[in-house]
């Protein structure tokens, strides 16, 4: 799948990034249509988010659509063509954000 990466402030490289897999118990694959573009957003591309790292994806205001859901136990209460959006900085806590 293609990714934009911002590799340094200002500097957009777009990339091959390997498609993760079929969700596990708890989780969603879901294709991103939609992504909003906010301040933080703008400070990180001029370089100015003191305590962010390059490479990074931005954006992280998301409209997405469920792709496949995983094992039933535990599942996420979507369904395949659902349309969602995504608060990345919540984390369940068990898994890598």
């Amino acid at each position: 799948m293609k990714t934009i990466v911002l590799e340094t402030p200002t500097t957009f490289k777009l990339t091959d990034t390997p498609f993760p897999g079929e969700p596990g118990p708890g989780q969603a694959l879901v294709r991103v249509r939609r992504v909003g573009i906010c301040g933080t957003d703008l400070h990180a591309f001029e370089g100015k988010q003191p305590f962010f790292n390059y490479p990074r994806i931005l954006g992280h205001e998301l409209g997405c659509e469920v792709l496949a859901v995983g094992p039933t136990e535990g599942r996420p209460p979507v369904a395949v063509g659902d349309n969602v959006s995504i608060q990345p900085y919540m984390s369940c806590g068990r898994c890598s954000p």
